[in-house]
């Protein structure tokens, strides 16, 4: 009789066991489970891109200072920190002086800038990738400087130079005659009739004239 009663107890506490396994198998299946949230890495992308870009991201704006953190007056050193600095080296200049020269890299484009006193003094742009918000730069038709608020055309290194008032830090080099035809100086309106087409070949940033 004492066996028999041991026996049931046994099998009580089996079944009971069994049901607990089962119970805690149901909750482990059903029960939710919280996925991390997905890491938004899309401001430490853009911090990425824009240290190694110069402060650019999505499409370059010229401005009347440079282009993105590569600005004229800016010490080399923050630059050097801020830009892709393809080189830093003495070259020689459109007068035959020697002078130092950054080239830097922004948005898979080179860019010249020209060092006085350890600061950029000029930028040189060639790449029609670069231009302002109203769309001035590289391959910018001259009647499109000329119809611009102020426009003035003088004599410089290797043509004429178009200034407008709204861009006091730019200038756009043409290579048309330094002289009009009637041995005056050209006037937007003069040389947008005979040289309307032609094309800006290289924008240069400067210190501000105003």
């Amino acid at each position: 009789m004492k066996f028999c009663v041991l026996l049931l107890a046994a099998l009580l506490l089996g079944a009971c066991k069994r049901s607990d396994s089962a119970l805690s198998d149901t909750a482990s299946i059903h029960s939710p489970v919280t996925v991390p949230a997905p890491l938004d890495t899309g401001s430490i992308d853009t911090g990425i891109v824009a240290s190694r870009n110069c402060g650019v991201i999505g499409t370059p704006v010229l401005t009347d200072e440079g282009i993105g953190e590569l600005r004229q007056g800016r010490p080399v050193s923050e630059v050097a920190a801020l830009c892709d600095v393809i080189s830093d080296s003495q070259q020689r200049g459109p007068e035959g002086t020697m002078e130092r020269v950054l080239v830097v890299r922004i948005a898979g484009e080179s860019v010249r800038a020209v060092v006085e006193n350890d600061r950029i003094w000029r930028i040189e742009i060639s790449s029609p990738r670069f231009r302002t918000a109203d769309s001035l730069g590289v391959d910018a038709p001259l009647k499109f400087i000329a119809a611009k608020r102020g426009a003035q055309f003088h004599p410089g290194e290797g043509g004429v130079y178009g200034f407008v008032r709204d861009h006091c830090g730019l200038s756009f080099r043409f290579s048309v005659p330094l002289m009009a035809p009637s041995s005056g100086h050209w006037t937007p309106r003069t040389i947008s009739e005979v040289h309307g087409d032609a094309a800006v070949e290289r924008v240069l940033v400067t210190a501000c004239r105003n």
